[in-house]
């Protein structure tokens, strides 16, 4: 279940720190080094949500940047601390909130085209509308020293099917 990332900002630090020199993770952070996110005191333009199980445990964080003039979000960090079904129920809630109860016009993100999710985004479009709009080749160096290419997603109001 979402809740607000603000209530987790310890333990999401904590989970984050452990993901830093562990090549599982290296897609997440998108170059050969890590940051912790900024989890702002407000979401205005930024919604950062923590994926809690029924045991209260965070198995995943969520955040998006969001533009009220052109109706759309992006920018998302997706990150999974485990293989949880959850998570990816948390992960297409978000997408119909943006979409339902936000009134966005557009909903894109991207991702390293070996990044294990990869495969599940595109199930995603391929279920629910969208398309893959661009590929960008040799973009990042990631923490296994090489170049990587990443696929950018994105999907209209118009053509999302819940």
């Amino acid at each position: 279940m979402l809740k607000p990332a603000q209530l987790y900002k310890e333990k999401l630090e904590k989970l984050f720190l452990r993901t830093w020199y562990d090549l599982k993770y290296m897609f997440y952070s998108g170059w050969t080094g890590s940051e912790l996110p900024t989890i702002p005191d407000n979401n205005y333009d930024a919604h950062h949500f923590a994926s809690v199980d029924n045991n209260g445990n965070v198995i995943g964080y969520i955040s998006y940047r969001i533009s009220w003039i052109t109706m759309s979000a992006d920018n998302f960090g997706i990150i999974s601390f485990g293989n949880h079904i959850e998570f990816a129920r948390d992960v297409y809630k978000v997408i119909c909130d943006l979409f339902e109860k936000h009134g966005m016009n557009r909903v894109s993100w991207s991702a390293f085209v070996e990044n294990p999710a990869v495969k599940g985004y595109r199930n995603f479009i391929k279920k629910h509308g969208g398309r893959e709009c661009a590929y960008h080749r040799q973009v990042a160096k990631l923490l296994d020293g090489k170049l990587h290419d990443d696929v950018e997603f994105e999907i209209l109001a118009c053509e999302f099917k819940k």
